[in-house]
């Protein structure tokens, strides 16, 4: 995905209409491809369904529908995460949206992708690191149990 992409909204909605009809416009709803362009809503182009006779974007049916947030920040944040492996956390400071709406519209995203759940097989590593943090799990009269870090457990699993 070229970066110029993440610089304007038109970008981005050229992109996302690309994407979207490269096997021709048709309406979400009904599936009819009877569609008429009819103007435009702000940067996306508008058609409208000749049987139905309703009106849709080309955000409509999509998991950027109904979002105040631009398109350009979204298709950075998805991009970001999934390429980059960016934390939930940095993309909010990134794109200067909350935390939680960061992480529906992710988890929407990727929820819409499908993608299949990597089936394990053979042997398998797991790595566990335990960190002590706080004064939990110390004694009354303030003497830690234990002190520093402790591993656990490294080895296979079947």
């Amino acid at each position: 995905m070229p970066i110029k992409t993440f610089v304007s909204e038109r970008r981005a909605a050229n992109l996302l209409a690309q994407v979207r009809w490269r096997d021709g416009v048709y309406y979400p709803r009904c599936r009819a491809e009877s569609v008429i362009r009819y103007g435009s809503y702000r940067v996306f182009q508008r058609y409208r369904c000749e049987n139905c006779d309703r009106t849709f974007n080309d955000q409509t049916g999509t998991v950027f529908e109904h979002s105040a947030v631009a398109l350009r920040k979204w298709f950075l944040a998805v991009y970001t995460y999934i390429r980059f492996n960016t934390s939930l956390r940095q993309l909010d400071v990134e794109i200067d949206v909350s935390y939680k709406t960061v992480y529906r519209r992710v988890q929407r995203f990727l929820r819409a992708l499908d993608a299949p759940r990597p089936q394990l097989e053979g042997p398998i590593e797991i790595d566990e690191l335990y960190v002590k943090a706080g004064l939990k799990g110390r004694e009354r009269d303030g003497r830690s149990r234990s002190r520093g870090l402790s591993t656990r457990g490294r080895g296979t699993y079947e």
